[in-house]
């Protein structure tokens, strides 16, 4: 990884993981190399039971780190449900930042229908929470049409105007750093003032990356991913991913200018969560010895 500046310092600084509540139960085993208060996130997995999101968010506070479960409106039966679970979170967990997701559209249990009810419910502020995960998506959703989600998205900004919430946007993976600056600097033309984490993939194999990525709709960077591959027999067997290329690509595209609101980096390891923790203690000693 090559030095950009200030602002690479600053993105693996503030860098978090994600895991699914199985993984959180053996995440002790990575904390060391994830270093003391990292965030965290715990995926919502479809037809899940959320009580596993308490339980996990336990394990992970009690290894040393912060937890960050996500929240997916759909999926919540409404005020009740959210409140209980709330409080359940911050009693065993003492959680007190959340992602706030609409969640799967295939099928809405209760009353939410997006995030931004869960936002306006008062329950966050109820249970002292006082951070806030929103989604993006750089190369848009399958699910959500562009004026919708520009509509979504100006929606939580005059959300997070108004509110103690402190609110930033964590986006969903790309495997090239152009969709990011592009959508960065789109969404700020449009008005958006939310800090930006670049979601990333972590330490895994490039055909992991495209299975997930079908799953995930992000078929430009899938495109890009085959043709640096060689084609998609090569991409089934080749070398390990990682994101060095992009992190530095980010960084440098960050401090050409000097208005994004580029602000940490988030990874989906994708399996490979030993790898990723490994990966970003690298990169974080790389930097402290820069520092030096």
């Amino acid at each position: 990884m090559t030095q950009n500046g200030s602002l690479r310092r600053t993105l693996t600084a503030a860098a978090s993981v994600e895991v699914t509540p199985r993984d959180a139960a053996r995440i002790g085993e990575f904390a060391d190399h994830l270093g003391a208060d990292t965030s965290v996130y715990i995926t919502a997995l479809p037809g899940a039971d959320l009580d596993d999101l308490v339980a996990a968010a336990a394990s992970i506070r009690a290894a040393g780190l912060a937890p960050v479960p996500h929240l997916p409106a759909r999926a919540l039966e409404g005020p009740g449900q959210l409140d209980s679970l709330l409080g359940r979170m911050v009693d065993q967990a003492q959680v007190d930042d959340v992602l706030a997701i609409a969640g799967s559209v295939k099928k809405q249990v209760g009353s939410y229908s997006s995030s931004i009810e869960v936002l306006r419910s008062g329950l966050l502020e109820k249970h002292g929470i006082r951070r806030v995960g929103v989604a993006g998506h750089p190369e848009g959703s399958p699910d959500i049409p562009p004026e919708a989600a520009r509509e979504a998205l100006m929606a939580k900004n005059a959300f997070a105007a108004s509110s103690a919430l402190d609110l930033r946007m964590v986006t969903q993976f790309a495997l090239d750093a152009a969709p990011y600056v592009t959508y960065e600097r789109q969404i700020r033309e449009q008005g958006n003032r939310l800090p930006v984490i670049a979601g990333l993939p972590g330490v895994t194999s490039p055909a992991t990356l495209v299975k997930f990525g079908i799953a995930c709709g992000i078929g430009p960077s899938l495109e890009v991913l085959r043709k640096q591959a060689g084609g998609l027999v090569k991409l089934a067997t080749t070398r390990l991913w990682k994101p060095d290329a992009i992190v530095d690509e980010i960084a440098a595209a960050g401090e050409r200018d000097p208005e994004a609101l580029f602000a940490g980096l988030h990874f989906f390891p994708f399996g490979g969560l030993e790898r990723t923790a490994a990966w970003l203690a690298a990169a974080r000693s790389e930097v402290a010895a820069q520092q030096a």
